[in-house]
């Protein structure tokens, strides 16, 4: 059922970063369940690859991570636990790539020695770059399978700031380790670059090739759940986070290569010393500036988004008056439509032509009833069908219930439909109720009450008409006209009615339906036999 579910909008949104919360896939599907099950156990797997290529992965001389270059850039480059945990990270969520790259990396940190409390430190600074592409890409609509120059220059460009942020670890590594200022600057300069060098050149390509088949594989299995609209403070915080990972890292740069310059100078001789320290001061200058250009850009961001936002809100409040005026005008236009009808109601004595007028006055009662609910509610893309459909019956009941002595009982649940659905569900339930209003003319003398039930279950709408009188029959309908708009109706709805009569000669409708937009009810009518299956 997953893949039929919201297709359209999975296609859209696919490539963009769709998580996969546990807490979302658990109270969906269960932990029992066969989909849900499965992919816990491949997550399980891969979480033990990546724990244990941290024992193989090992280096057997642990200085040759704090003096080569080459080697702490080719360790993090290959860091099997980063990049598995990477691929989670996109095709499935923070937490599926989190937990097994925190755990490996803590494991690696003990491994070396380190104490537990440094160690807990070290796990949670090698994964800020996972939160970091987490946080971005949850506030934008970039596409993590680079399908376009800038998802590849966005996606570039995070992964430099994910790189600098993870970098951050290599200095409780220095510490811990007991390394020269040299060496930490070794280890700072590679850590980051290897990490960099990683995301680019064996993520990206994976994620481009894969990226997309993986979302299919997703969107087949499992309903993966719309993200929440972006507040400003996700927007905000995304801001403020890179501008910050950014600014500690242009500071760590410059400290340590300080550190590193006066460690050179307590070898070389005063007169040059001197020379060194005034064009060291011009490097802490730039830095500072640099670092300075680097918050005004930053606040200049923030300030650029919250101008958008004003702009966005502003242009929406005048499309949603445009909207209500809009609805309020088709319903003044429906109910002068409807009083002219209701007016040759009274003027005519033709039984035939009365009868016709009462369906169509109650045809444009039940598509004006949906645009008033309309314009008189702020969500101007839903109806409330509870409230829509009691005015709606208690109209039927006043154009036909009272001929044929029909009371009709609602018993229907709180529910929101798009407007095109509520129109063509509207028209629908009118002309079941029309039908049923002129059945058994034989009993017009007895009162009867028909029990109508709307419940939602899920995704799916179910309407129940019990206490009809047999016979009920579409297939000789007294008007060939009834019977093709409800035909049509129905499949505009994606539904068939389904007949069942008990032993007491009771006769029970039902139908049901899945809550999404579906095709305009101005479309041509083609008429068609009764979709009824007895």
């Amino acid at each position: 059922m997953g893949n039929q579910l919201g297709t359209e909008d999975s296609t859209s949104q696919r490539g963009h970063w769709r998580p996969l919360p546990w807490g979302y896939l658990l109270e969906r599907y269960g932990l029992f369940s066969k989909r849900a099950g499965l992919l816990f156990l491949g997550w399980i797997l891969l979480f033990a690859i990546s724990f244990l290529s941290v024992i193989y992965w090992i280096p057997n001389d642990w200085s040759s991570l704090t003096t080569s270059r080459k080697a702490i850039s080719l360790f993090l480059l290959f860091y099997p636990p980063l990049m598995i945990c990477n691929f989670l990270l996109f095709w499935l969520g923070f937490e599926w790539g989190f937990i097994p790259a925190y755990l490996s990396t803590f494991m690696l940190a003990l491994a070396s020695d380190m104490p537990v409390q440094w160690a807990i430190l070290f796990g949670i600074a090698v994964v800020l770059g996972m939160a970091i592409f987490s946080l971005v890409y949850y506030s934008t609509r970039f596409r993590y399978t680079l399908r376009s120059l800038s998802d590849l220059a966005f996606f570039v460009g995070v992964a430099l700031v994910a790189s600098m942020a993870s970098s951050l670890g290599s200095l409780i590594w220095s510490h811990v380790q007991a390394l020269t200022i040299e060496q930490t600057l070794i280890a700072w300069q590679s850590w980051w670059t290897g990490a960099f060098l990683q995301i680019v050149f064996i993520n990206a390509p994976i994620l481009f090739l894969v990226g997309n088949r993986a979302e299919k594989l997703k969107d087949a299995f499992f309903e993966v759940p719309e993200r929440p609209d972006v507040s400003l403070g996700w927007v905000y915080t995304s801001i403020i986070t890179v501008v910050t990972v950014l600014g500690v890292f242009i500071l760590s740069a410059e400290k340590l290569g300080a550190l590193r310059i006066q460690e050179a100078l307590r070898t070389t001789e005063s007169s040059l010393g001197s020379e060194i320290i005034s064009a060291t001061q011009t490097f802490e200058m730039t830095a500072w500036i640099s670092i300075t250009i680097l918050l005004a850009a930053g606040l200049a961001g923030i300030r650029l988004v919250e101008s958008w936002n004003k702009t966005l809100k502003e242009q929406i409040r005048i499309k949603r008056a445009l909207i209500a005026e809009i609805h309020d005008r088709v319903k003044n236009n429906m109910q002068l439509v409807s009083g002219l009808l209701e007016l040759q109601m009274h003027n005519t004595q033709n039984v035939f032509v009365e009868r016709e007028l009462r369906k169509s006055h109650s045809r444009i009662y039940s598509m004006g009833k949906v645009h008033e609910q309309t314009y008189q509610h702020e969500e101007a893309a839903d109806v409330k069908i509870d409230v829509y459909v009691n005015s709606l019956v208690k109209q039927v009941e006043v154009n036909f219930g009272d001929d044929q002595n029909i009371n009709f009982e609602l018993n229907c649940v709180p529910i929101k439909l798009t407007i095109n659905q509520a129109v063509t569900f509207g028209l629908l339930l009118n002309e079941i109720l029309t039908f049923i209003c002129r059945q058994k003319k034989s009993l017009k003398d007895q009162s009867r009450v028909v029990t109508i039930g709307i419940q939602e279950v899920g995704d799916v709408i179910r309407t129940k008409f019990e206490g009809i009188v047999a016979p009920f029959d579409f297939d000789h309908p007294d008007d060939e006209l009834d019977v093709t708009l409800i035909n049509k109706l129905s499949r505009q709805l994606n539904t068939t009615l389904s007949k069942e009569q008990n032993s007491e000669k009771e006769i029970t409708l039902e139908f049901s339906f899945e809550k999404k937009p579906t095709s305009s009810f101005m479309e041509t009518w083609i008429p068609k036999k009764a979709i009824v299956n007895s």
